[in-house]
């Protein structure tokens, strides 16, 4: 995709899917290319008090589950040295502070423009509101708040100007098919990616180097997940994984989220599907005693299931110069958060639809 315009807007959205953590990558990647007058972010007062209202929805829910936790937990809070770095102090006003101030860092970082309501038509909202024009809709009734913002980003383009809209909900997809000047992208990630391969030549050899590596690629994210922790989370009681394998990996579409002379980073998200062999105990035929309320299970049972996870999958290149040409046949990947394990969910009987 050809770039069409420099314009950015990110939605609301889009920061709460990043779980605002503006020191990621993909923030930081953005905050160079709009410094370097690559790209050009614009907001809306109205994305700034949502985020800033979003960061505190998630402190307040943050610091009431580690109360919960504290509360559930005297054997911790009997240990002072353990309770104090576990429970440590911390304020609402001082994990706001650091939250607002990470978030304006960012919008100074990135040199955005903030667009206010003062261009934008309460009578042209009200009108798509009783008509039930995008973002508006059947289910999405009040959405004052997305027709006012995008609203006013539209008012602070020129005739004929565009803006990139990051943002994967349905309702802003379908207010940018409706209006020539928005062009919907679901991630900034994706973002990244089409400037990138816009404005570097570098980009051409990454695109020509995952072509060529497609299947070193994929055998690298099938050594990896068949090597890694496989549990079984189902409510199937003692089941233990014996085995799994990756029998499948979809097609993935690599996207770079970060480019400069002397590295680059890739990421996509991929689809595999695995065979799992789970065993446990055989709970239908079992024995249970009465005057002891014991349970007794005397035989096992083995299932076989398949099943498809997502995973996201990061590739770290580094370039090497000879002669005007960048050659290297190296890369490390690495799949995000698979040292957790993989938690499959192979249940001692098989679900079976009634209606069939």
């Amino acid at each position: 995709m050809p770039l069409a315009t420099k314009n950015v807007f990110i939605d609301t959205e889009f920061y709460v899917k990043a779980e605002m953590d503006f020191e990621s990558q993909t923030f930081k990647s953005f905050e160079e290319l709009c410094q370097k007058g690559e790209m050009v972010h614009i907001t809306s007062t109205v994305v700034e008090q949502e985020v800033k209202k979003k960061i505190l929805e998630s402190i307040k829910e943050g610091l009431k589950n580690l109360e919960n936790f504290k509360k559930r937990a005297g054997f911790l809070r009997n240990d002072d040295e353990l309770a104090g770095k576990i429970f440590p102090e911390l304020t609402e006003d001082g994990l706001k502070k650091k939250g607002y101030d990470d978030f304006q860092g960012f919008l100074e970082s990135s040199n955005a423009k903030i667009v206010d309501m003062s261009k934008v038509n309460p009578n042209e909202i009200l009108d798509m509101f009783f008509k039930q024009i995008r973002p508006f809709g059947a289910k999405k009734q009040t959405e004052f708040r997305d027709a006012f913002s995008l609203l006013a980003i539209r008012s602070a383009l020129r005739r004929g100007e565009k803006v990139y809209v990051i943002s994967s909900d349905p309702d802003h997809r379908a207010f940018c098919q409706g209006n020539d000047q928005f062009i919907s992208v679901d991630t900034l990630s994706a973002m990244l990616d089409i400037c990138y391969k816009h404005i570097d030549a570098r980009a051409k050899f990454v695109e020509k180097f995952l072509l060529d590596k497609n299947d070193a690629i994929r055998e690298e994210i099938r050594s990896l997940l068949n090597d890694a922790d496989g549990y079984n989370s189902s409510t199937w009681e003692d089941a233990e994984v014996d085995h799994f394998e990756v029998i499948d990996i979809e097609d993935f579409i690599p996207q770079i989220t970060h480019l400069d002379t002397e590295s680059c980073l890739i990421n996509f998200d991929v689809a595999v599907k695995f065979k799992i062999e789970v065993s446990g105990p055989d709970t239908a035929n079992n024995y249970y005693d009465k005057e002891d309320d014991v349970l007794h299970v005397f035989d096992s049972l083995e299932r076989v299931e398949e099943e498809e996870h997502s995973f996201s999958v990061e590739i770290e290149l580094a370039f090497e110069s000879d002669e005007g040409e960048f050659i290297n046949e190296e890369f490390y990947l690495s799949i995000i958060g698979l040292h957790k394990g993989i938690e499959f969910d192979v249940e001692e009987y098989p679900y079976e639809d009634p209606r069939m």
